[in-house]
């Protein structure tokens, strides 16, 4: 074959390559609840594994009265492929020949997939929008318990992040899916140097400048939004975070208090920020109500701010950390340069 041949021979290819993945059937959008994993694993592996994981996904949040971050549902090798489109698929497996969730296994990654998974004493496998978009998909698989333990522990804030950003990814498409308030928004940016994508039916109900405070808000579910801001001083970020953790949450919002007793604090990275996030309970002074918080605090070099941008929520006899989740997103578009729609 001469060379003009063989070019034209490539290109046939590469358009045919180019037309089949053109027609590929796009991807059912996964579904379920975003706050809980299915999983299939035998018996004995998940008595041994599931403390490891209650770590970190199984998380509990006082909201009152306790919610977990994600629960656990167990279905049946055999009922898998029925259940293949859901959010978030766990699959723990020692490979035992006679377990039943061998083949499954087998039947999805390659042989080389898994012998470099078992290799490796840290090795786990995990892929984004692997039957579904928005979908978490993670295998564990080793050869003893003990490295099944190993893996898991070894690798779990890579898995629960994985988990949270496929999570923060679907909240996105579903709290913009109608119109945001991008004017709003913008307003902040050119008033205060800071933007945050706005749902379409928060209405704002304090811009104060000389309080440093923007407060939003929405009914029924109650839910509040608020940054606050302050200049740095000489004392340690955790200071000073916690004095306007206090302010925010006192003078600014003077209706409101925090209850110390449940307070929790825990570094994260947020973006290119090393941030504290605080979760726990709110309760009015004047009311008999409250509820559950969160709020990031960090400091931003761009501006020379401290900044704590907060939610809370109040939804009597009503799950309220879906509600929560929710506001954290928002929190997370928290940017100090403008956010441009696509």
């Amino acid at each position: 074959m001469n060379k003009a041949m063989l070019n034209k021979s490539l290109l046939v290819t590469l358009m045919v390559s180019f037309v089949m993945m053109s027609c590929e059937r796009p991807k059912d959008k996964a579904i379920g609840y975003d706050d809980v994993i299915t999983v299939v694993c035998d018996d004995r592996n998940w008595e041994a594994c599931e403390p490891v994981l209650a770590e970190k996904l199984g998380k509990v949040y006082q909201t009152p009265p306790t919610e977990n971050l994600y629960t656990f549902h167990r279905i049946r090798p055999q009922d898998l492929n029925a259940n293949i489109l859901n959010k978030n698929i766990l699959i723990i497996t020692r490979l035992e020949a006679e377990s039943k969730v061998t083949p499954q296994v087998q039947s999805m990654l390659p042989d080389t997939t898994i012998k470099n998974m078992i290799k490796n004493p840290k090795g786990y496998y995990f892929r984004g929008d692997a039957y579904a978009q928005g979908q978490a998909l993670i295998v564990v698989a080793a050869k003893s318990l003990a490295g099944l333990r190993n893996r898991l522990q070894a690798n779990q804030d890579e898995m629960f992040n994985f988990v949270e950003n496929k999570m923060y990814e679907r909240q996105n498409a579903f709290i913009y899916r109608a119109e945001e308030q991008v004017e709003l928004a913008q307003k902040y940016y050119d008033q205060h140097g800071f933007y945050v994508r706005m749902m379409h039916d928060y209405v704002e109900i304090e811009n104060n400048t000389k309080n440093n405070l923007v407060w939003l808000g929405r009914d029924f579910p109650y839910r509040w939004l608020t940054i606050s801001w302050a200049s740095p001083t000489d004392t340690t970020l955790e200071v000073q975070l916690d004095q306007l953790l206090t302010s925010t949450f006192g003078s600014k919002l003077k209706d409101l208090k925090l209850n110390r007793d449940y307070l929790t604090a825990e570094e994260i990275w947020f973006k290119e920020y090393s941030t504290i996030k605080y979760y726990g309970l709110w309760e009015s002074k004047s009311e008999v109500k409250g509820g559950p918080f969160i709020a990031y605090g960090f400091y931003e070099p761009l501006k020379d701010r401290i900044y704590l941008i907060s939610g809370i929520v109040h939804a009597p006899e009503k799950a309220k950390l879906p509600y929560v989740r929710q506001l954290e997103t928002i929190i997370r578009t928290f940017d100090t340069q403008p956010f441009v729609l696509d």
